[in-house]
């Protein structure tokens, strides 16, 4: 497994409508693409977002890492061993999390490549399915409430609302969509960050008194504060999921050993790839904690391999992988990201649009 070259592109891809957060508004997503050649002329494909908001990258940090140090450290590197150069490339530098996941990535691809089959089968997977929930986006109650009704009327049971700007709107949404959600239909609330311990626990509190439909509680508190989770997590029934506090194996660890959480988010950009990730929802099965596969607003070029590494793996329960569904984009991967569904199809069948049915998880 030769590497001959890596090289990068920026993508810009238009959303069909601004994705707004406590963190940040996006109308827009500049990708990152990266492709990696060996000697025999395969090329494997990887992605990455920039985020400098939660990840502290942008695109020139990213092409200057792939094309620096990854490249030094890959190219024309006498080994066929695929941890062998995902041990380097790892150590090529410090930090830099989604451009090591975008280089892995493609790496990967063209090594399965390599071997005649699909990342979902080398993972150890089976064409399946996954219900995919939906996110809602941060704005005035009454038009988080229309497009509620319209995700719900799509099939969605899982409505994932971006909160954590100001308790008494955060209050006032919540309480606003919940009036509109059918019997089985769940409420799964990301804070991102926006609350401290003291006000997550009243609000979650008060949440539950009111019978609001919670399915869990995302980082409700700064990612530093692991003793105000670990607090909120005591303190409340609702499941509280890590996110921004989970970045490596090594932060699932320690999560888990502080009972921090009863989640865990994993995001292919936050850990630095495929393998990482594998590792965090091992550590977390071991422990009996559910992990759930989530993506930053990234193409469909990430969002597919951390979709069939959710497929393959245990212990991931749950996915959050819906930013294909807010993309102007038509590329074709081998998973289908269909309404309220994610699917992998046959390997035999890439080429075709008929997916391979099979037990949604």
């Amino acid at each position: 497994m030769e590497i001959v070259s890596l090289e990068t592109k920026r993508k810009i891809i238009p959303l069909d409508r601004p994705f707004v957060t406590s963190v940040r508004t996006v109308t827009s997503i500049e990708n990152v693409e990266v492709s990696v050649t060996l000697k025999d002329g395969t090329v494997g494909k990887g992605a990455a977002p920039p985020a400098l908001a939660v990840t502290g990258e942008s695109p020139p940090s990213i092409e200057a890492v792939v094309n620096g140090p990854a490249a030094e450290a890959l190219i024309r590197v006498q080994s066929e061993a695929l941890q062998e150069n995902v041990r380097r490339l790892k150590e090529s530098c410090y930090g830099n999390f989604s451009a090591k996941a975008a280089v892995e990535m493609a790496v990967i691809d063209a090594f399965v490549q390599q071997s005649h089959c699909s990342l979902l089968q080398w993972l150890g997977g089976t064409p399946s399915v996954f219900e995919n929930d939906m996110t809602i986006s941060m704005e005035e109650p009454a038009r988080m409430k229309n497009t509620a009704e319209q995700y719900i009327n799509e099939g969605f049971r899982y409505l994932k609302m971006k909160v954590g700007d100001d308790l008494k709107k955060d209050h006032q949404r919540i309480r606003t969509i919940a009036e509109v959600l059918p019997q089985g239909v769940m409420l799964r609330i990301d804070a991102n960050q926006g609350w401290t311990s003291k006000e997550a626990i009243a609000f979650i509190r008060q949440l539950e008194k009111e019978k609001i439909p919670l399915d869990f509680i995302e980082q409700p508190v700064a990612a530093n504060d692991w003793a105000g989770l670990k607090k909120v997590t005591e303190s409340t029934r609702t499941p509280i999921m890590a996110d921004e506090s989970c970045k490596t194996y090594t932060d699932a660890l320690r999560l888990i050993e502080q009972h921090a959480c009863d989640m865990i988010n994993i995001k292919l950009m936050k850990c630095g790839g495929l393998l990482e990730a594998w590792k965090i929802a091992d550590i977390a099965e071991a422990a009996d904690v559910p992990c759930m596969m989530g993506s930053m607003m990234e193409s469909i070029v990430s969002a597919s391999p951390a979709a069939e590494l959710a497929l393959a793996h245990p212990n991931i329960k749950m996915v959050d992988l819906d930013a294909p569904k807010w993309l102007q984009e038509t590329t074709v991967t081998a998973v289908s990201f269909e309404g309220h569904h994610i699917k992998a199809m046959n390997p035999a069948k890439r080429t075709h649009t008929k997916y391979e049915e099979g037990e949604v998880r």
